[in-house]
């Protein structure tokens, strides 16, 4: 399938529509996307902490992520529509998995406990929640991550001016989550990792793996498709059988179009998985960091004595 290249934006509502029209079998998942997508234009979602709080405190450390330790606030009736209105949307769909979705309605308070969860990436207790209701994990789970997307993001811009301007992990320096590509970026070609949650972005050193540390040249290698040329491949370790999708890009790629990036270059998984390479399935840091139900505002009315 030939993607968008990086140095022509589209719209991403276009793109997706593009892509459901040359991949009718996604529509489910692409429906699920134009809800995440609406979703993050939601002003709700833009201050789960205060702007003093992204100013103050200690910057990301040399393994803790910026969210470690941090408490967000979040407004619980809007969790719990985003939460409903994407669960409804996959069990619409013709995934086996997503029909046990169908009449999925948590309270507040579960919503915002789902959440907690996948900010954590804390897939066991996602589980919990799912066998509690007795719906599909996975199904779940997909809906969770796409559920918490608006309040990444926001706490992505939030914090992006935190983030150390050399960052030698592999996850994501604000919210701990591996990253869904790497980015050539410019014409210094740059090495720069970006996170598919929060959308972080941040410079790492060539020839080096970012799930093992694997530093041998001879050990580390690429996979590249003859239609794609060098613009698009894929970044293997011997060591560990890590891969990463790269792309070659004059500028960073915009948040959202990350996940369309992502979908349009799935061949590159395909034939990353069909000779023995994969990503992680747990997460690169244990991050420890609270959601909670906003506190509801109150109003005071002045009353006047006779």
């Amino acid at each position: 399938m030939q993607g968008t290249s990086p140095g022509l934006r589209t719209d991403p509502a276009a793109r997706l529509a593009d892509l459901a029209r040359q991949r009718p079998e996604w529509c489910a998942w692409l429906q699920l996307l134009d809800q995440a997508h609406r979703a993050l234009d939601d002003a709700g979602w833009s201050a789960p902490f205060s702007e003093a709080e992204s100013a103050g405190g200690a910057d990301a450390s040399a393994r803790e992520p910026l969210l470690h330790r941090r408490t967000l606030e979040v407004d619980a009736t809007r969790v719990r529509r985003l939460v409903c209105r994407l669960a409804s949307t996959a069990a619409a769909g013709k995934e086996e998995s997503a029909a046990s979705l169908r009449g999925y309605r948590p309270s507040a308070a579960d919503a915002v406990g789902l959440l907690a969860a996948t900010v954590r990436q804390d897939r066991a207790g996602i589980g919990a929640f799912a066998e509690a209701v007795g719906v599909n994990p996975k199904a779940l789970a997909t809906v969770a991550d796409l559920a918490a997307l608006p309040l990444l993001h926001s706490c992505g811009r939030l914090l992006a001016h935190r983030v150390p301007q050399f960052w030698p992990q592999g996850y994501c320096p604000i919210c701990a989550g591996w990253p869904i590509l790497s980015e050539r970026r410019g014409l210094d070609r740059t090495r720069r990792l970006r996170c598919g949650r929060c959308a972080g972005d941040w410079e790492v050193e060539w020839l080096c793996c970012i799930y093992c540390g694997e530093r041998e040249h001879e050990r580390l290698g690429s996979l590249v498709l003859e239609d794609r040329g060098e613009r698009l491949k894929v970044e293997t370790c011997a060591s560990c059988r890590g891969y990463l999708k790269s792309v070659a890009t004059l500028q960073g790629i915009p948040a959202f179009e990350l996940l369309l990036q992502d979908l349009e270059t799935v061949e590159l998984d395909l034939v990353a998985l069909e000779r023995g390479y994969r990503r992680p399935q747990e997460s690169g840091f244990p991050l420890d960091a609270r959601v909670v139900a906003r506190a509801p505002r109150r109003i005071w009315q002045g009353v006047q004595h006779g």
